[in-house]
């Protein structure tokens, strides 16, 4: 519904009448407006609205042109505010037009929205009605106003299954970018873990025996104990015979998890295929049971940089081996052959030990991640202190906030405030243009932006910002002040947009100026070098400056839209 208007004569209409003016809709503002309108005689069409929201004022001409139409003297219309009146306390807080129709102050029918046509046909048609009602001619069962009508049903019904479908497109959005910001934290730490990897055994595969526990030798309970005490012990077979396949790969840690339907997707981040597989019997065990896991280790000395770097015979400099998806590989052809988790080799140890149940289902009864990510991600799940203590930072969900982009020219002015709202500031940086899609970043620094020199970036080039969301958007509102190109229009969108421009791997990237001055600084060591060895007689030729390709002809502008 439009918002409220605050003339009043403009909000409840005004038809003309000899002698003057009159009130096209009552106004209902109270209990005691109320009763005097319910005890008057005639069709009354009563709009009921919220303060907040005010009366749909974009029906007036219509109401007005059906009054002159029709031109009987039992037709009325009135406006009620709903927030003070205690027959309509369900109305309040709705956004929504309700029409209410009453022969004689009784409620007849009742209609929601702002579909004019079905509205006026409805007032010819009740008015018809009520000319026949006051001849006898027909009954009317009136409706109270306590209850709700079918008509408020089918709305509610309507609003509930949008706002669940509302619901499941925005967390299908947070999934999507929690899945971004996930896989950016796994492959940071996946460079600290290259030579462990871990096997999981599914619920199905263990069991638990009571066995005597052990007397040490230098307990008292050699000499108190009269019977033995029994202990639960896990037993996995199928572990055990892995176990002896393993060749010179360590068991370094076990360990066993209850799982959640989240953490089961993150178990199998990079391959929903193979969990997508699994018969509903094998989901509900492993929600309902835990899983086994073992961590497993290449045989070399952790934490040792010098075992793990190797010095070329013919610069003589030391570099970190690189063992990135080594040990992924080497267990997964000890577990799958040549196959896959799907479709494991002829008598390999995933084929040898898989299950079939009743219904002629194949059940898997362990897995192995294959590349670095899922192998980081199965890691992360299943052993969280070893990650913890390797350097892994879960990630955490994009916080509210909005885009700002300003022409480049108004940085003296926007870069003192982002100096003044540093805290709420998430990132900034030049671009060559303001294109979504394809955002080019010059640089995150305005003194390397001087440096490079502002003429050489084109028209087009733009400052972007991403600015937290506060109380009352005091912050954004600090920057709308300045008049940029674009803002977000709410904070959900501010995230996506932020996203575009600044990627989680935003802080890891230098941008065109600082590669151009890289190659520059080369550049400038190789001509001093050329001039320093000239001949007599021989002259020096200075090489054109070597911009960017794409800095010859700056990129069209194209602000988020």
């Amino acid at each position: 519904m439009p918002p409220k208007v605050a003339n009043q004569n403009k909000r409840s209409g005004r038809m003309a009448k000899k002698g003057g003016q009159a009130v096209l809709q009552e106004e209902i503002n109270n209990d005691d407006d109320w009763t005097k309108i319910i005890e008057k005689p005639g069709m009354y069409v009563v709009d009921v609205y919220t303060e907040w929201c005010g009366p749909c004022i974009p029906m007036t001409a219509y109401l007005k042109k059906i009054k002159l139409e029709l031109g009987s003297e039992n037709l009325h219309y009135a406006i009620a505010k709903s927030d003070n009146i205690t027959k309509l306390k369900r109305f309040r807080q709705k956004s929504e037009s309700y029409w209410m129709f009453f022969y004689d102050g009784m409620l007849v029918n009742m209609i929601i929205g702002t579909n004019a046509p079905r509205l006026m046909k409805l007032i010819v048609e009740e008015l018809e009605q009520y000319v026949k009602f006051k001849n006898g001619e027909v009954q009317r069962e009136f409706i109270s106003l306590d209850t709700v009508t079918n008509e408020e049903q089918k709305n509610l019904i309507e609003s509930e299954n949008y706002q669940k479908q509302k619901t499941r497109k925005e967390k299908k959005i947070r999934d999507f970018r929690m899945m971004k910001a996930r896989e950016h934290s796994l492959k940071q730490f996946s460079v600290n873990i290259q030579i462990q990897t871990c096997i999981v055994f599914f619920p199905h595969t263990v069991k638990y025996i009571m066995v005597e526990k052990p007397v040490e030798d230098d307990s008292e309970e050699l000499v108190k104990r009269p019977e033995p005490i029994m202990v639960e012990k896990r037993v996995c077979e199928v572990a055990n015979l892995c176990a002896s396949k393993y060749e010179e790969l360590i068991v370094i840690e076990d360990n066993e998890v209850e799982l959640t339907e989240d953490t089961l997707n993150e178990l199998f981040f990079m391959e929903k295929e193979f969990l997508e597989s699994f018969p509903q019997e094998l989901f509900d065990q492993l929600l309902s049971k835990k899983v086994y896991s073992v961590m497993l280790s290449m045989p070399i000395i952790k934490h040792d940089t010098a075992a793990q770097e190797v010095v070329t015979e013919e610069e003589n400099i030391s570099e970190p081996i690189d063992f990135m998806g080594v040990i992924e590989q080497k267990l997964s052809t000890i577990i799958y052959g040549d196959g896959t988790p799907l479709s494991p080799s002829p008598n390999s140890l995933a084929d040898v030990h898989k299950t079939v149940n009743e219904s002629g289902q194949k059940i898997p009864s362990l897995y192995t991640p294959r590349n670095p990510l899922s192998k980081a991600s199965a890691l992360t799940i299943l052993f969280d202190t070893f990650c913890k203590d390797n350097g892994y930072i879960a990630p955490q969900p994009p916080l509210p906030q909005y885009l700002v982009i300003f022409d480049i020219n108004k940085s003296n002015i926007v870069l003192p405030i982002i100096e003044d709202l540093e805290e709420k500031v998430v990132h900034y940086g030049f671009f060559r243009c303001a294109d979504p899609e394809k955002p080019k970043l010059l640089c995150k620094d305005s003194e390397l932006l001087a440096t490079y020199g502002t003429e050489k970036v084109g028209k087009d080039a733009k400052l972007v910002l991403s600015v937290l969301m506060d109380d009352k958007d005091k912050s954004l509102l600090r920057f709308v002040d300045v008049g940029p190109n674009y803002a977000s229009p709410d904070y959900e969108s501010g995230i996506d947009d932020a996203i575009k421009f600044f990627p989680y791997d935003f802080d890891e990237m230098d941008g065109e100026v600082k590669l151009w001055l890289a190659q520059q600084e080369i550049q400038d060591e190789e001509d001093t070098g050329v001039e320093c060895g000239l001949g007599e007689g021989e002259e020096g030729v200075m090489e054109e400056e070597n911009y960017p390709q794409d800095q010859q002809e700056p990129a069209q502008s194209s602000v988020v839209s």
